[in-house]
């Protein structure tokens, strides 16, 4: 008898065991008016009541996004099926009542890609699309939540499909079926770390070293092929695997979703993930498309390195709704972009003069378009902060240029032998993706491993507003910083005003503080929304074909005029510019180029820096 209560019990623990994780299934045959139903079966909650959530963010969007916008009509069950009281709290969060009881709960999701709801539009790349027997892009995120203080548990996804869809993700099926797939996540930070996209067959696979590096696309009028991607791609990974001594990942996937369609946010590019990245770009023709992929994706795959081998507790232990962020952008970003562009300098996919524009006009975007004097790690942790937001996007512009300074710094001191390459693996073996640092130690660790010079570095120009000393640091490779220099050439611009889009989804005029000669002839205000140019339309989708004609073909002397939409005391009117189009000297802004003078000991160091010879 007593052998038997043993084995009941163990029994009984057993099924417990096996009853604490999320189940989760969605069936995809059962697409309605772009939704989906959500199915959870429930781990076991104790207590009176518990709040289940959707994310108010997710790591690498520095945005408030607010995913649980897009949920409606959720309930919940107990194991008899009866309905348990549900009070929605805000847009992520609900309460459930009895909470013990909880069996199951049910939703319904729509998708981002195609409807803008209260809160404006999300990047493409964080969110969901659901076209039926099409395509569907699934971030987590947008699909499955979590209970409170209960994010560290497994999750299980069984997702129903057509036959003919396949999934493109990181995580592995764990099923054989050629209509279900399962999929299993440690926890929450990993599910939401793992984006999965069906679509018809449009894959490749290569072999980086001994891992797994897999490419699919979804392009809707078949114009991209993944196996031309995928050719494209090994030589770029080759040079970064190289770059960076090895693969630290055995599996990795390239998620492209290709649009023929402007973006309701706007935007385009890429969000990264630990073991993937997502992408959503027009869809153009291969050799057209691919400097662009390529650069995106050179930026998305290095952050194998940070965030996820290197990153602090802020992001370790990542809050979904009550986000705390970290100061070091400059590190998971900027480092990142210089990375992308340094490695394919250096292993022969771009040439040293490509990098030097590269950097040129990331010098210029950092000092016209952000505020250079606001201390780099001050934005990174108010980012998510009205006032600061509008900076995240100089940490592809500063940051990288942080990152370049640091470089020639750690350079000069070990003979060109030691770069942010070599310190960025140094630091992922002190810590790892399961040891993370705390935001204020991570100065003084790299103190340790470098000098009181780079520390006194990174205060000053990264956590203080003084201006990046770049004339220094590039004297010694023996390159030229040239702030302003005539090219002898002239071209047809609209008059260099800063363009933007409103919430309208509308160009508008963002900034004209550097208009040109031609630009005060048209007389452009700030806020101006354009609506026609020479009789076209002006939106997204037709604005950079309309300028590069306008550049190809506008002849001195004949008439631009541009149709647009002016504020004035609270009142919208529409207006018409005009003036004859005139040709502009071209200024080229904060040139480098290699100093023809340069000593034998700069010409070393700077091949050092550009040569991996």
């Amino acid at each position: 008898m007593r052998q038997k209560l043993i084995l009941a019990l163990l029994i009984f623990i057993a099924g417990q065991g096996f009853a604490q994780k999320y189940q989760y299934s969605i069936d995809l045959n059962q697409t309605v008016d772009d939704k989906l139903q959500v199915e959870l079966v429930s781990p076991k909650i104790s207590g009176k009541s518990v709040v289940f959530y959707l994310p108010k963010t997710v790591p690498g969007t520095y945005s408030t996004d607010n995913y649980g916008r897009y949920v409606e009509n959720l309930e919940a069950f107990d194991k008899n099926g009866r309905n348990l009281k549900v009070r929605r709290l805000d847009d992520n969060s609900w309460r459930i009542f009895k909470a013990k009881r909880i069996e199951k709960i049910t939703y319904w999701v729509n998708d981002s890609f195609d409807e803008v709801r209260t809160g404006g539009a999300i990047f493409e790349p964080a969110g969901s699309n659901i076209e039926k027997d099409e395509n569907y892009v699934l971030n987590t995120h947008c699909f499955f939540g979590y209970f409170q203080d209960r994010k560290q548990m497994p999750f299980e996804l069984t997702i129903k499909h057509q036959d003919d869809l396949v999934a493109t993700t990181s995580l592995i099926d764990e099923d054989a079926s050629s209509t279900i797939d399962q999929f299993e996540a440690t926890t929450y930070n990993r599910l939401v770390d793992s984006p999965i996209m069906y679509a018809k067959e449009n894959n490749a696979s290569i072999k980086i070293g001994d891992s797994e590096v897999v490419i699919g696309v979804y392009s809707p009028n078949g114009v991209v092929k993944a196996d031309y991607l995928a050719e494209n791609l090994k030589k770029l990974l080759d040079a970064q695997v190289a770059y960076i001594g090895e693969m630290p990942v055995k599996k990795y996937a390239f998620i492209i979703y290709l649009t023929d369609k402007a973006p309701l946010s706007g935007s385009q590019g890429a969000l990264e993930h630990s073991f993937s990245s997502l992408y959503f770009l027009p869809e153009v023709a291969g050799d057209r498309a691919l400097p662009f992929i390529m650069d995106v994706s050179a930026h998305e795959f290095f952050h194998i390195l940070t965030p996820l081998n290197t990153h602090s507790e802020e992001i370790h232990y990542f809050d979904f709704n009550d986000p705390q962020m970290s100061k070091h952008l400059w590190l998971y970003e900027g480092s990142t972009e210089y990375h992308a562009h340094l490695a394919q300098t250096r292993y022969g996919l771009k040439s040293k003069e490509d990098f030097y524009e590269e950097m040129s006009n990331k010098i210029t975007a950092s000092r016209t378009r952000y505020k250079d004097d606001l201390p780099f790690t001050i934005m990174s942790e108010r980012v998510l902060e009205e006032e600061y937001e509008p900076e995240y996007g100089n940490v592809y512009q500063k940051g990288a240029l942080i990152s370049m300074c640091l470089d020639l710094m750690l350079r000069k001191d070990s003979d060109g032998g030691y770069g942010i390459i070599d310190l960025v693996n140094d630091l992922s073996d002190v810590y790892g993706s399961d040891k993370p640092f705390k935001d204020d130690e991570l100065f003084d660790q790299i103190e340790k491993m470098t000098s009181p010079e780079v520390r006194a570095f990174l205060d000053n120009h990264v956590a203080g507003p003084q201006p990046l000393p770049l004339e220094e640091v590039l004297s010694w490779v023996g390159v030229d910083f040239i702030p302003e220099m005539q090219t002898g050439d002239s071209t047809v611009s609209l008059g260099s005003i800063s363009i933007g889009v409103n919430e309208d989804r509308q160009i508008i005029v963002a900034d004209n503080s550097n208009m040109n000669e031609f630009g005060k002839e048209m007389g452009y205000q700030q806020g101006d929304i354009l609506l026609e140019m020479n009789g076209q339309e002006v939106g997204i989708a037709t604005f950079r074909s309309l300028v590069a004609d306008l550049q190809e073909d506008g002849k001195t002397g004949e008439q631009l005029t541009m149709k647009i939409k002016r504020e004035e005391d609270g009142v919208f009117n529409e207006k018409e510019l005009s003036a004859p189009i005139m040709k502009i000297a071209v200024v080229a802004k904060n040139v480098l180029q290699d100093n023809p003078n340069a000593t034998e000991d700069q010409v070393k160091l700077r091949n050092a820096w550009l040569s991996a010879e």
